[in-house]
């Protein structure tokens, strides 16, 4: 408690624990090349800080975003990657929270699933192998086809890796922005 009278209460030490933090993953001076490498290197920023502080994700807003010198350079960098597009300012930020929405979104998982591994002793692929019989049974009882098109003649194996998650994830986010702001280019006169 003692700490909070130099640091104006809770709420202003998480603020500066979150700058601090992503103060450790700073964008590169140099600007990438295209918009989608300056998204690209944002994001994977962004991921690689929620990645070594796993309460990071919980602690940063998106309806209220923290008005922070280390975090606005990663919102700025998506703004100015968006900005080759023509589009309009709204649009522009649109883009940037969807962006900044899906690290963080897959990124929330990180400090549960690291809790869960150490609550239990298992990986989550390790958790998911005990799970399998019972996973069968509510396939067939329910005849969900789609999980039962997974398993084929042979049994389903799948890495549940949030990594390759969160790349695979950018990738759609990415090509689904690339062809949203195609279409909201406003005309060059």
């Amino acid at each position: 408690m003692a700490l909070y009278r130099y640091v104006g209460g809770k709420e202003a030490l998480v603020l500066q624990m979150v700058d601090a933090a992503i103060g450790e993953f700073p964008l590169p001076a140099q600007r990438p090349a295209s918009w989608r490498a300056g998204i690209e290197t944002a994001a994977r920023q962004q991921w690689a800080a929620y990645r070594a502080h796993l309460w990071l994700a919980s602690a940063v807003t998106m309806g209220r975003p923290q008005m922070l010198p280390n975090l606005l350079p990663h919102t700025d960098a998506v703004l100015r990657a968006v900005a080759g597009f023509g589009v309009d300012p709204a649009t522009s930020m649109y883009a940037a929270i969807t962006v900044f929405g899906y690290v963080r979104g897959v990124a929330l998982n990180l400090e549960p699933e690291a809790q869960a591994e150490q609550d239990t002793g298992m990986t989550a692929d390790e958790w998911a192998r005990h799970q399998a019989d019972k996973l069968a049974t509510m396939v067939a009882a329910q005849d969900l086809a789609g999980f039962r098109a997974l398993t084929g003649p042979e049994e389903f194996e799948f890495d549940y890796d949030l990594d390759q998650l969160f790349e695979f994830g950018l990738g759609i986010v990415l090509d689904g922005l690339a062809v949203k702001l195609q279409r909201m280019r406003t005309p060059l006169r």
